[in-house]
Order: C-alpha cells, then structure tokens, then sequence
C-alpha cells in the first residue's frame, strides 16, 4: 500500500476531523458521545490483553487508488506488536522497532512521552482513551454497519489547522460496545478505512514477544 507504515496507520486510529461550521454550534463535548466513548475505553482497559484482525483501506478516487490489507494487532498494557503487509511494529514499552522486510532494515527509535507530540498521538496504547484529551466529539446519526446497529461518533481535534486531516468517524456496536470501524478523510482525498474483522481478548503473551532480535543480514538504523 502506498507510503503506508504503521505509525501512519495507528495515525488514522487517533486522529479526527476539523470542524465545520454547522458543528460549531454542537456541544464541543457531547454527553451522549461521551457516555458511549467511556463504556467503550472502561470495557478495553480491563483487559490484559487485546488482539486485532483488521482490514485496512485506502481509496484516492482523483488518483485511481483502491487498496485493501489485512493486518494484525497485539496490545498489552504499554506493549505492542502490530504486522501489515511487509512490515512489523515491536514495542516493549521504552524501544521502538519498526522492521521493513523488503529493505532488510530496522528502525530503532524510543518511545516519546506527552501528549501533544505527533509520535504520542501515533502511539496505538492510546487507542481506547484518545478522545479524553485534546478531542471534540460528537454523536452522529445511528446507523448500521455489517448488519450490526451501531453508534457513530465523530471526533475533532482542538487545535486542527495543523492536521493532515478532515474526518474520522468511529463506529461502536450497540450491543457489545465494541469499536467495530473508523473512518478517516484526510485533506489530501486520501480516505482510509480501518474494518476490525476479529477482537479476542485476555490472551496470554510473553514479555519476550514484545521485544525485536534482527535477523542475520538486516541492517540496524538506530534512531535514538
């Protein structure tokens, strides 16, 4: 997929829309999309683990892009081991690698802390909890999505002028409170979709499986 790594896809996961006037009007922070938003970050931070099957679109109808990916996620408190097409993200909660096979390269770098870097608002620990900081949020109209009712939450950040984007929508099931979709449209035409097609949870992962031992031949770019 065209310039895709995962930093830029966990970018899609965070990031929201600017708002357009008829929204200025809304509450910047709707109870009724908070209220959904809480159930969904409360039920995710119980679990000791979280895994992810998903699909992931990016369509450019000026360009002619149409492409689809599937791809993986393991989350454990402040680790993270992603894998889409040829690349990995190995996080052990201090160290970075991001490890491109075709180049027969990794990149080493530290994880930032804070909130309001780009590589904060990149990081997929702060999936379920984005919105409590630096977000506007709203409910949209109920819809459903894969013959599931669900709720839809649009998001938008405080400060969009420097965003690369225009929309997100999140889409949360009715029944289970699960993020099952997002959405994202940023300024470019770019539109991406993030489709979860399986969630397990609670499974058990080592440690070891969150770190990142380089291969013979890869060479090592040490970001730090």
């Amino acid at each position: 997929m065209k310039n895709l790594t995962f930093t830029t896809l966990f970018l899609f996961l965070i990031i929201a829309l600017t708002a357009q006037k008829s929204e200025k009007d809304l509450n910047p922070k709707d109870p009724k999309a908070k209220a959904i938003l809480d159930k969904m970050s409360t039920k995710n931070k119980a679990y000791t683990s979280i895994t992810l099957y998903f699909e992931y679109k990016l369509e450019n109808k000026a360009e002619g892009i149409d492409e689809t990916q599937k791809g993986k996620g393991i989350l454990k408190g402040d680790k993270y081991r992603l894998e889409l097409g040829g690349q990995e993200v190995i996080c052990d909660g201090k160290t970075i690698w991001t490890y491109l096979k075709e180049a027969k390269e990794v990149q080493i770098s530290e994880v930032s802390p804070g909130d309001e870097n780009s590589e904060s608002l990149l990081d997929p620990r702060n999936f379920f909890t984005l919105y409590e900081k630096g977000f506007k949020y709203v409910k949209d109209a109920d819809t459903k999505r894969n013959n599931k009712d669900v709720y839809s939450i649009k998001l938008y950040p405080e400060k969009p002028a420097s965003k690369p984007f225009h929309t997100v929508m999140l889409y949360i099931e009715k029944a289970s409170n699960d993020l099952i979709a997002m959405e994202v449209k940023m300024k470019d035409g770019n539109i991406f979709t993030y489709e979860i097609t399986k969630f397990e949870p609670n499974i058990s992962y080592a440690d070891s499986q969150f770190k990142f031992i380089a291969p013979k031949g890869i060479e090592e770019i040490d970001l730090r």
